[in-house]
């Protein structure tokens, strides 16, 4: 297949079809704006014929290829697609459609210009946030009727986020193991699958690159500083780069042995690592590691006075370990500074306690082995010498003369030579003064005692008076044990008006009651007539009396009331003064009655009828 103009010979191309009898050819490598002479060559063994020529413009007939989506860039509701563009690098018709998950397809159709800039198309779809798609493609060629096949799905997951990584270290000799491990993201996240890719900058080792799917990592590492970067990545992005900073085992204040480090240095599988120390905490940016050099040489570089610091590895790889991590001097010197904020405190008559701040590192030229404290007394010649190590802050003064001036002098000092000292004078306290602090102490608490007690006291006597003058009034109860069948035959309560008759026969057999009156009777004696009123009951019920002789003493317990009954039974106490009216005689008794669960009680009986109404 060539151009068909004799002087154009700039396409020409030819295909194999083996031994078919047909071939599929790639739309890609066409040209379809110019003619074309297309033929067939055909071999068989040493001879070769041809076709004839056919000249043709190869305009609808041309179709695509499926798009490959490979670049995935989403941003909150935006989400840019990227494929590459045709060979012919001329414009196309495309269509895209999407749908949210278990959901129907969405479908938009746009043109592509014709160019030949990067060699990508491009288009932006707008979404909804937090909400995962799937995507496809399809193309074709504006001057053809024929789609390509749509392109694979692409999963459309959200942006993926920082993860929070948490680190674990376990010590093991002169190594460490460091487990990371963070949260998986969500499933919006994920969707489509997430990797994460992290870098190790490891002293004395090259830098190492790994992609994981895990959600954990672990490292063995020296005592050194460890730097680990990570980044998240899923479909439609990456985060931002996370560096974590391991740092190293905590720096010793001094640690020097120097035939320890001489006999180490002769091993031939070591890294020496060393870094300025000025302030003694922190680790510089830059740091200097070696394979071949001594502690001898490094020092050759170093500054003077200023404190360096070293480690010392040895082994491969994953046996790698340190086996020294030391401070180290190039040349030492004294201290050019006292020792800082130098106080005495709790002064008593004889004692202080004195206290500093230790000589900030780049001010100690050296190893600081001692701070040394001189303490005179006023008036005397002779001074108190004492010493104490160079990681100490306070110093406690004993056996000292009441009411006495002092002076204090605190000076550091290295193997060269002492440095600059700090003076204080401070005056010791009068015992009479101290046993007078210790007697008003000893006052408040005693007071504090005896306001408590009185308190205690009080509020008990309050208790017991008002007991006494505000009595607590008890209220009737009634038993539910001595109601029988109570919740048998419940009925409901209506207002009941009976009328109450007490007659007292005078009996000469029976027992006298005491009354100033010529005839008297007993409270046995007296007949009880009960005319009950009903306003449902007839004319007959209503004149009805009911007969009680013989009532219930009132040293024995009753069970009233009793709903059983169908009089009202009366509980009278002694009997009082019985008068003479006529033939008939009344006694004045304090009755108490009980009607359907109702209670009564009825004092003064004047008349031959009483009215009880509840």
């Amino acid at each position: 297949m060539q151009s068909s103009s004799v002087n154009d010979s700039s396409y020409a191309n030819q295909f194999n079809a083996d031994k078919l009898l047909s071939k599929l050819l790639p739309v890609e490598d066409l040209i379809t704006t110019r003619l074309l002479d297309i033929w067939v060559t055909r071999q068989v063994f040493n001879v070769t014929c041809s076709s004839p020529t056919i000249s043709v413009f190869l305009n609808n007939s041309v179709k695509y290829s499926s798009p490959n989506i490979q670049r995935r860039i989403r941003s909150a509701e935006k989400l840019i697609l990227s494929w590459p563009r045709v060979n012919d690098n001329k414009g196309a018709i495309h269509e895209i459609r999407w749908k949210k998950i278990n959901d129907s397809w969405q479908n938009e159709t746009f043109k592509t210009e014709d160019r030949k800039s990067n060699g990508y198309d491009s288009y932006t779809l707008q979404l909804q946030k937090h909400t995962m798609y799937k995507v496809q493609i399809r193309r074709k060629a504006k001057q053809s009727l024929l789609w390509s096949d749509w392109s694979q799905t692409s999963d459309i997951p959200i942006e993926i986020q920082q993860p929070d990584v948490k680190q674990k270290i376990k010590m093991h000799g002169g190594k460490r193991k460091i487990v990371l491990k963070w949260n998986k993201p969500p499933p919006e996240a994920s969707f489509g699958g997430v990797s994460y890719n992290l870098t190790l900058n490891l002293l004395c080792e090259r830098t190492k690159k790994k992609t994981i799917q895990k959600n954990t990592f672990t490292i063995m590492a020296t005592n050194s500083e460890v730097r680990v970067s990570i980044v998240a990545i899923n479909n439609v992005g990456s985060t931002p780069s996370l560096e974590i900073i391991i740092p190293p085992v905590e720096h010793l204040k001094y640690c020097h042995n120097d035939s320890q480090t001489q006999s180490l240095s002769k091993s031939r599988r070591y890294c020496l690592e060393w870094y300025k120390f000025e302030d003694g905490e922190t680790r510089p940016a830059k740091v200097n590691f070696s394979w071949s050099k001594t502690l001898e040489d490094i020092k050759k570089g170093m500054e003077k006075f200023v404190q360096y610091y070293y480690f010392i590895h040895t082994g491969r790889n994953q046996q790698r370990h340190t086996v020294m991590a030391c401070p180290i001097y190039s040349t030492e010197g004294a201290p050019t500074s006292p020792p800082k904020n130098v106080t005495v405190l709790n002064i008593t008559h004889d004692s202080a306690v004195l206290q500093w701040q230790s000589i900030p590192v780049q001010e100690q030229h050296g190893f600081l082995m001692y701070y040394v404290i001189w303490i005179s007394k006023e008036g005397h010649k002779d001074a108190g010498h004492y010493q104490e190590p160079g990681n100490k802050t306070s110093f406690l003064l004993r056996n000292l003369d009441p009411s006495s001036s002092y002076t204090l002098n605190i000076a550091g000092r290295t193997k060269i030579g002492m440095g600059p000292n700090c003076t204080r004078t401070f005056f010791t306290l009068n015992p009479a003064s101290t046993k007078n602090g210790l007697n008003m102490d000893k006052i408040i608490l005693i007071v504090c005692a005896v306001v408590l007690l009185f308190s205690l006291v009080l509020s008990i006597a309050i208790r017991k008076l008002r007991s006494k003058l505000l009595p607590v009034i008890p209220s009737p109860v009634i038993s539910a044990a001595t109601v029988p069948h109570i919740g048998q035959n419940m009925k409901t309560i209506s207002e009941e008006v009976d009328n109450v008759i007490l007659l007292c026969h005078d009996d000469q057999d029976k027992r006298d009651c005491p009354s100033k009156q010529k005839h008297s009777t007993s409270l046995q004696d007296c007949e009880v007539i009960v005319d009950k009123t009903d306003d449902d009951d007839d004319d007959e019920e209503d004149n009805e009396e009911t007969h009680f002789i013989g009532l219930i003493s009132s040293d024995k317990p009753n069970s009233f009331p009793n709903p059983n009954y169908k009089g009202q039974l009366l509980r009278f106490p002694e009997c009082q003064e019985i008068a003479d009216k006529g033939q008939i005689e009344s006694c004045e008794v304090s009755t108490t009655s009980y009607k359907n669960g109702l209670f009564f009680e009825n004092r003064g009986v004047d008349n031959e009828r009483i009215l009880v109404q509840s």
